[in-house]
């Protein structure tokens, strides 16, 4: 499957808010997303029909998602919630927001089978939690792109907090290097040097995640989140 399983709960109450991403809210409609053990676990209430469609093809098409493939992984990824039949009925029910997010983790996981971009993986440290996990970027991708879009945004998303949009003026994605990884980069512009000074206790290997691309050179790096953040922007 293109994603983690998805199971689908009606009202059910039983999530942890503080944890839940809200990814679409429209006249009463309210869909959520949450990712947790592997599995992203769906909440969705009934949505207005709209207009009609003749089918679930016509629907995405109508949203910009002409691609076949994208369009075959966006229903196989939501045939644990619905079953085997994806109906435009249920695609409506996610949103268009919802759609927006799903379609993006989609074609990230086909650009990945496909063979024709590197994925390299990332070592996450997060000691002040005790908690530490990977990440999946694909090259050239930042910090920040993998704390804002796509799956891996749920678990960084919520250690960097990328304020300014990667112009250099928040340091709230103020990350630490190890050594080996950090000699492999360009030395960071005088713009960069300003934010880190800034940033909470930065280190001789300090980077703002914003301006670190992922390369096959840095395949495997090991990144430690600061136990604080000083968000100018704030």
């Amino acid at each position: 499957t293109l994603l983690p399983k998805i199971k689908h709960f009606k009202n059910s109450g039983l999530v942890n808010k503080k944890h839940m991403r809200l990814v679409c809210t429209s006249e009463g409609n309210t869909t959520i997303i949450k990712r947790c053990n592997n599995q992203i676990r769906l909440f969705s209430s009934n949505s207005n029909n709209g207009k009609d469609y003749a089918s679930t093809e016509d629907y995405l098409s109508s949203l910009g998602y002409t691609d076949p493939k994208l369009q075959d992984g966006m229903k196989s990824a939501l045939k644990m919630a619905f079953g085997s039949n994806v109906s435009v009925a249920n695609l409506k029910s996610i949103g268009v927001n919802g759609l927006g997010e799903l379609s993006k983790s989609v074609k990230q996981e086909l650009l990945k089978n496909s063979g024709n971009i590197f994925v390299g993986t990332v070592n996450i440290h997060v000691p002040h939690h005790n908690f530490s996990f990977d990440i999946q970027m694909e090259e050239g991708h930042t910090f920040m792109n993998a704390a804002t879009e796509g799956i891996e945004r749920e678990v960084l998303g919520e250690y960097l907090e990328c304020s300014c949009g990667g112009f250099m003026s928040c340091a709230s994605c103020h990350v630490i290097l190890d050594e080996e990884s950090f000699a492999k980069l360009s030395p960071p512009t005088e713009a960069e040097c300003d934010m880190l000074d800034l940033a909470f206790e930065p280190t001789e290997t300090s980077r703002l995640g914003c301006q670190v691309k992922m390369s096959k050179d840095l395949d495997g790096m090991n990144v430690t989140i600061p136990a604080g953040v000083n968000n100018l922007w704030s």
